[in-house]
């Protein structure tokens, strides 16, 4: 459950929980289980957050910051985080179908049992990513980089893989 001070800061804009988040380094936010469904998250800085089970539902998160995040479960469909940050997030179980994650780095992001039916990850950067069991069906991966990535299991039905660098041990 959410800690209702963090939604207070977090409700009061973006400028403002950034501040917060510098002033407050050793606070892990937790904001679990909140529904931000069509909210503005452009440039925010939710690395390390506790985001387990969040709806960020048609969310636009350009720019956000979520490094180390604990997005198990999380509802990120339709999400646009294009140009984000979320080296080593979980996304564990996550929904990321036909979410825009153009240029955003995802290296090391655990996506195991993720889907992500439809997504566009245009140029993504995905170095180190564990994909177990993901759904990645029709999801356009042209140009992302998947070198050492753990690609097992995978159903990559239609997808578009075009300059794309795979791992040789995909399966």
């Amino acid at each position: 459950m959410a800690h209702p001070e963090h939604l207070d800061i977090l409700n009061a804009g973006i400028p403002a929980w950034n501040a917060w988040r510098e002033q407050n380094p050793a606070v892990t936010p937790d904001l679990s289980g909140a529904d931000f469904t069509g909210r503005v998250f452009m440039d925010a800085d939710l690395r390390g957050a506790n985001l387990r089970g969040t709806f960020f539902t048609v969310a636009e998160m350009e720019g956000a910051q979520l490094d180390r995040a604990d997005l198990t479960a999380a509802n990120l469909t339709g999400t646009d985080l294009s140009r984000a940050t979320l080296v080593d997030a979980d996304l564990t179980e996550a929904d990321l179908s036909y979410a825009i994650c153009t240029f955003a780095d995802l290296s090391g992001v655990n996506l195991t049992d993720a889907r992500l039916t439809e997504a566009i990850l245009f140029n993504t950067r995905m170095n180190g990513a564990t994909l177990r069991r993901t759904l990645l069906s029709e999801t356009i991966l042209t140009g992302a980089d998947l070198s050492g990535a753990i690609i097992d299991q995978c159903d990559l039905g239609d997808a578009l893989t075009d300059g794309a660098i795979l791992p040789i041990t995909a399966r």
